[in-house]
């Protein structure tokens, strides 16, 4: 399995590291900023697949003793995948075990990197690590931030009653995409692309108002600058049209899901298309990670 590699996606990943191990043993966890991957003990599949700004040592090491209770799922924040990773502790036992790569780079070069290798285990696996774009156990309810943005009280997650329905999250992950065509082409990743306009509102009228996948190109290079995707393709686009982009002409392209998906699996898509951008040209689009006036 590549994913377990210590030089996987040619990147010098340190050894496995349990969680349970003394403060001794985790400082072969890097005190650089990078990538970290989590796995359960003994199993052959990812949970969690992160990068972080700050040291990948400090951040591992927080998040290890965020999920060290067993009887409260964490908050939401500071470690977003904490309650995920918590949930599933609790339900199957799962101990766990994480490495992890420096890469001292700018945040877009270190988050396309991300999406590059959870693209690449999508590849590689088949399906999606248990706990990236918002997969959660079908059981569990996940928790909130401890503070909602009202500043009303958080509400914390746990075990479902048997009498609850399954939670959406936990549903089974959307297959991979092909690697077929080029970014920008017609047929990339094997879906049907309309055809290219300028991203101007009144060429976002016609759009059907359903879930979808879209790119945003240079008009002048046809360079692909932003990949998104939406529950409303018209509205998201028409929004997009409005603003600046640095006073730059941009075109759009878009393909309609023909069958709705679940939250996870669209962010799913939408990583795919910039993990196979990151592939083909080492680099993040230019707008993916930047804030947009």
């Amino acid at each position: 399995m590549e994913y377990f590699e210590t030089n996987w996606a040619s990147l010098p990943w340190s050894p496995w590291v349990p969680f349970s191990a003394d403060k001794h043993d985790f400082r072969q966890i890097p005190h650089k900023p990078g990538l970290y991957r989590i796995r359960p003990i003994g199993k052959d599949f990812l949970m969690y697949i992160g990068e972080t700004q700050r040291t990948v040592h400090k951040r591992l090491n927080e998040l290890r003793h965020n999920i060290k209770k067993t009887d409260l799922m964490p908050w939401n924040a500071p470690h977003t995948a904490a309650p995920s990773l918590w949930a599933w502790k609790d339900a199957e036992g799962f101990e766990y075990e994480c490495s992890a790569s420096p890469l001292d780079t700018s945040m877009s070069g270190r988050r396309g990197m991300e999406c590059f290798l959870l693209y690449r285990y999508r590849q590689e696996r088949g399906e999606s690590t248990l706990c990236n774009f918002g997969r959660f156990h079908k059981r569990y309810r996940k928790s909130t931030d401890r503070k909602k943005r009202n500043g009303d009280p958080g509400i914390r997650g746990g075990k479902l009653d048997t009498s609850n329905k399954d939670n959406p999250a936990g549903g089974l992950c959307h297959p991979p995409l092909p690697d077929v065509g080029k970014p920008g082409s017609a047929d990339w990743m094997g879906l049907q692309w309309n055809t290219i306009e300028r991203l101007e509102k009144k060429y976002t009228r016609s759009i059907q108002q359903k879930q979808g996948l879209y790119i945003l190109m240079d008009s002048i290079s046809h360079e692909i600058v932003y990949v998104g995707e939406s529950e409303n393709c018209s509205k998201r686009l028409s929004d997009h049209s409005q603003k600046s982009w640095d006073d730059r002409d941009l075109f759009f392209s878009y393909h309609i899901l023909e069958t709705p998906v679940l939250p996870h699996q669209l962010k799913e898509l939408e990583n795919d298309l910039i993990g196979n951008y990151f592939e083909k040209y080492r680099k993040a689009p230019e707008y993916q990670f930047r804030n947009r006036k």
